[in-house]
């Protein structure tokens, strides 16, 4: 089941999105970039009520994933946000020196490379830099700025300019569009482009205007671009100074437009009179559309203009000075198609899509190489592992009158009795690390009294074979004794814990594994919120959750005070929920549905409700449980590999340990029929893929292994490695599933060796030892 190819994903986090360079830039890489490759998804920040809506229509309308959440979120809200959801993106790109950023980026334990975009030399010279892979600048003045802020590898500041699409810029549109602005087609019009910010200089821009209105009066002006959301009043004083200078008949401001190519190649020239920007990439549009330029000498703009060559350069404040060009230019149609034709060849040469798609697709490529694969540390016996299903929770009756029925599914198996010729099978097939079960409600039959008939023989075993075990000591079920909802829950399995820490300091001179409470979400959804396994609440679920939370620190407290060697996998399922396509109104509820998945572990970890006595030492192992239909539309259907919407496990792979930053296997993993073999291939490769981006995931555990009878209807669940029925010389073994074992363990082997070991082993020691206490390696 080998999931098709899918192209990587970056994402792009704008302060905000208006109408400007960087955004025709994402638009032209998001049209531009290889499909195959290569998918551009957006994320913008700010949002203040007078800015424009036109890129967001535009990328939009080309396919593009524009998300606007943090619109209405704080500064503070907006970094949770992000962090969120930035780990399941391959590459992220900052613009606008986006100031939620490297707060979000510093809560994170595993991070994307990080590519900064930069348009002005004061976003390159502003913020921190240790987590930038690259820093793009549109210029060499920015690139040089960069490179100032990152000593010891300025050569990570890279220019790549902005780029035109030379097919938007097509001159037979000329007429039409001079017609539709109500110009015929023997009018000189002169225009300026850009958003009315005050370092543009527009004044002086109109105030030549007056001067040239007098000397050539067939000479006409237009400004094109709407009022900066940050100098609204900015747009008022030029309106005002236009009318006092007598202008309106002979200027005209056409405010944002989403047809500026066509408007450029309806025009005879353009003037650019800014200071302080970076690369003005309205320069390299106006020759696409062959147009001569009269800028002032300004960062990128020496790059772009050489003068009396393909523009004229000018003083910054000298109106007479643009008013003597433009009348140059006006006069002399010969000197306006010379200089408009060689600024488009510079552009064709270097800022057309042509000439600066492969330098984006080179720095993608390079920032991805970069990524430092990580292997497991050794903490398991095996990295393919196994596991018995062990549940022992009440099945409600079928129907009124009847009792319910205990389920024991290692009884049912006969895995107790067979333990020890289990595990031996086990080993001969590479797998040496297993999860099994001890049974709380054999082993405390009544309060208090603890009976180690049902368990000796396992552990024993386990000691015999060398088997490395993770035991469960709540897998959905407690003795009948008990009140899960009580108070007293919590002690009576810490006192359980800690008899079970006894007995096995006894006979196990190996440190211990354990996993406490196993599934804390789903139990707590299954029991607490709909009622279907035991005990059967509903509308309880964070109760339950906070119970089982509450329990499993117990229990663990109780342990370590018996054999500080223990170690905790803590397992829960890891989820993924979207909205359909054609309900956007259910994203966030979708959304929020997905990270309730973290809400034990969090607890856990003393993040969420601390006062349950949870902290980041106690966060020992973390433990993903993922089958086929973790993944599901919100209020619909489950999405299987084969989905369009479906998410690759290793990607949430990353998603988890870049939040937690802790050990981390996948601790349960499987399917029934024929398709076992390609489901092992698809999460072995998608492990893989999540060890290549930098989890040091610690191992794979089938689960369960063993053939098993159906909790609610008894049917022959074949599941597993091995069959339900054992014999003295073994089980049954599901041959297509040995092979693929066999064949993942070489294969990952070989991935393995290939990491460097004891480099990304020390990182990966170093990592956890950051958590102190008495969990800490």
């Amino acid at each position: 089941m080998k999931e098709p190819e899918r192209p990587k994903t970056v994402l792009f986090v704008f302060g905000w999105l208006v109408v400007g360079g960087e955004e025709t830039e994402v638009r032209l890489l998001a049209a531009n970039l290889d499909h195959s490759l290569y998918k551009i998804e957006v994320v913008a920040c700010l949002r203040k009520d007078d800015m424009p809506e036109q890129t967001h229509e535009q990328l939009r309308a080309m396919g593009v994933e524009v998300d606007t959440t943090p619109y209405g979120l704080s500064l503070e809200d907006t970094v949770v946000y992000l962090a969120d959801k930035i780990p399941s993106y391959d590459i992220v790109v900052s613009c606008q020196n986006v100031a939620d950023l490297y707060p979000a980026l510093e809560r994170l334990h595993l991070r994307p490379p990080l590519i900064e975009h930069g348009g002005l030399v004061s976003e390159a010279l502003g913020g921190p830099k240790h987590f930038t892979s690259r820093y793009v600048g549109v210029c060499r003045t920015i690139r040089e700025a960069a490179a100032s802020r990152m000593p010891g590898r300025e050569h990570h500041a890279i220019e790549i300019p902005s780029m035109v699409d030379l097919k938007e810029f097509n001159p037979v549109r000329r007429s039409a569009m001079r017609r539709q602005l109500g110009f015929s087609d023997d009018e000189i019009l002169v225009g300026w482009v850009g958003r009315l910010d005050p370092k543009k200089n527009v004044e002086t821009f109109i105030r030549a205007a007056s001067i040239v209105r007098d000397h050539c009066p067939h000479v006409r002006f237009l400004i094109v671009g709407g009022p900066d959301a940050f100098f609204p009043q900015y747009a008022q004083l030029l309106r005002a100074l236009t009318h006092g200078l007598a202008l309106d008949s002979a200027l005209t401001f056409l405010g944002d437009r989403a047809d500026v190519s066509d408007i450029l190649v309806s025009i005879d020239m353009l003037v650019w009179l800014s200071s302080g920007e970076g690369m003005p990439h309205v320069l390299a549009e106006a020759g696409a559309a062959c147009l001569p330029v009269v800028a002032t000498a300004d960062n990128g703009s020496i790059q772009q203009i050489e003068h009396g060559v393909t523009g004229y350069f000018v003083p910054h404040d000298d109106p007479q000075a643009v008013a003597e060009k433009i009348m140059l230019l006006a006069n002399s149609p010969t000197l306006r198609t010379r200089l408009g034709r060689r600024l488009r060849a510079h552009v064709e040469e270097f800022y057309s899509v042509e000439a600066v798609i492969p330098q984006w697709e080179k720095l993608l490529a390079d920032v991805l190489a970069e990524r430092i694969a990580r292997g497991p540390t050794g903490l398991f016996s095996s990295f393919f592992q196994a596991g018995f299903e062990c549940s022992t929770h009440r099945i409600r009756a079928k129907s009124k009158g009847q009792p319910d029925r205990r389920l024991d599914v290692i009884a049912s198996t006969k895995h107790d009795l067979y333990v020890e010729n289990d595990y031996r099978q086990l080993h001969a097939l590479g797998m040496r690390t297993v999860r099994d079960g001890l049974r709380w409600h054999l082993i405390e039959p009544s309060p208090g009294r603890y009976e180690w008939d049902s368990a000796l023989p396992m552990i024993r075993a386990n000691r015999r074979t060398g088997t490395q075990v993770v035991w469960d000591l709540l897998h959905y079920g407690w003795p009948d004794h008990i009140d899960i909802w009580s108070p007293a829950f919590v002690e009576r399995f810490a006192l359980f814990a800690g008899a079970v820490a006894k007995v096995m300091r006894e006979e196990i001179e190996a440190p211990p594994f354990y996993a406490p409470v196993n599934e804390i979400s789903f139990l707590s959804w299954a029991g607490g919120e709909v009622g279907y396994l035991n005990p059967w609440a509903t509308r309880r679920g964070f109760e339950l959750k906070a119970q089982l939370a509450r329990s499993s620190l117990a229990s663990m407290k109780a342990i370590l005070g018996v054999d500080p060697r223990a170690r905790f996998v803590h397992c829960d399922p890891v989820i993924n929920i979207v909205a359909a396509p054609d309900r956007p109104q259910d994203r966030g509820a979708a959304e929020g549905h997905r990270l309730s998945q973290f809400q034990g572990w969090d607890m856990i970890a003393g993040r969420l409700w601390p006062q349950l006595g949870g902290a980041e030492r106690y966060l020992d192992i973390i433990g993903v449980n993922y089958y086929h239909n973790n993944q599901w539309v919100h209020g619909g259907s489950h999405i299987d590999v084969d989905h369009p919407l479906h998410k690759p496990l290793g990607k949430i792979l990353v998603e988890t340990y870049a939040r937690y930053g802790r050990p981390m296997l996948i601790a349960e993993t499987g399917i029934e029929g024929e398709r076992r073999p390609d489901w092992l291939e698809y999460v072995a490769e998608e492990t893989r893929a999540a060890m290549k981006a930098g989890v040091p995931v610690e191992g794979v555990c089938l689960y369960p292994i063993l053939d098993h009878l159906g909790w609610d209807d008894d049917r022959p669940c074949e599941n597993g490695l091995l069959s339900m029925e054992p014999t003295d010389l073994g089980r049954t073994l599901y041959s297509p599933l040995a092979r693929q074992i066999g064949h993942e363990i070489k294969v990952t082997e070989a991935f393995i060796e290939h990491i460097p070991g004891d480099s990304m082993k020390r990182a990966c020691l170093e990592d956890i030892s950051q958590t102190k206490g008495p969990l800490a390696i």
